[in-house]
């Protein structure tokens, strides 16, 4: 059992031999909590244990928040337990002098947004939900006539090959909905990009922030996804292990 296992299981009460008990069950989902960005956030089975990788892209939209002048839109697309739109409003809440309209969270899954709702509300009580509209959305089909100048996704983004050859923790816990992302794990990703791109759903200078899997580069979308390739401007960043990990989108 590892020191961060300990810990977790020391934080909340709980003893080591009940989750020895429990095979590969992630201490999260033993626990039912995941600190993320400093925050508590309740998880389950029905959604992703959010990555201490995916704290660096809520930092990529931190910085893109501070340098735009006017009031913003924000759109998260597939939000499970609401832990990227959680920590980024915690931000906006804190700092303050950034001016934003109403951020608008999705998932297709009834259950993962039923989560994210009782995390938001735990966490910055009944009254912050004003600010916050959560609509279940299979990525964008019919989607309401708007446009954002922030986009976020963490789509499931393994491609379906490699399902099995992940972790029993993950593999055999975690909801396989919020993993296999199809035949080279970029399908719903292409997906929602080009429904982006049919509904004009970005503002002019609006940008989108994507976490992905290590092989989705610049030269993988150009070579199998021709039609993003040509309409985005696309920017690699790497995570701190120094694995391709995000892509910030711009139209052209």
């Amino acid at each position: 059992m590892s020191v961060y296992e300990k810990n977790q299981l020391l934080k909340y009460s709980l003893k080591e031999a009940e989750l020895l008990t429990k095979g590969e069950l992630p201490v999260e989902y033993f626990t039912g909590f995941v600190n993320f960005k400093n925050l508590d956030l309740k998880v389950n089975q029905n959604v992703l244990i959010p990555r201490v990788e995916t704290e660096e892209l809520v930092d990529l939209l931190i910085n893109f928040a501070i340098s735009v002048d006017e009031s913003f839109s924000y759109l998260e697309v597939g939000t499970g337990s609401g832990a990227i739109s959680a920590a980024f409003f915690d931000f906006l809440l804190k700092t303050k002098k950034i001016q934003f309209e109403e951020l608008m969270i999705t998932d297709v899954s009834n259950e993962a947004l039923n989560l994210a709702k009782e995390n938001f509300t735990s966490l910055f009580g009944a009254s912050a939900l004003s600010k916050i509209r959560f609509l279940k959305n299979d990525l964008l089909d019919n989607f309401p006539k708007k446009r954002f100048n922030m986009i976020v996704a963490n789509l499931p983004y393994i491609p379906s090959s490699k399902i099995e050859t992940l972790d029993p923790s993950v593999k055999d816990h975690e909801p396989l909905l919020a993993l296999d992302g199809g035949e080279t794990g970029f399908e719903l990703i292409n997906k929602m990009l080009e429904q982006i791109l049919n509904q004009d759903l970005l503002v002019e200078d609006g940008k989108i922030f994507l976490e992905v899997y290590e092989t989705h580069n610049l030269r993988f979308i150009e070579k199998r996804f021709r039609k993003i390739y040509e309409n985005f401007s696309i920017l690699e960043i790497k995570d701190q292990f120094e694995r391709q990990r995000f892509l910030i989108l711009q139209k052209i």
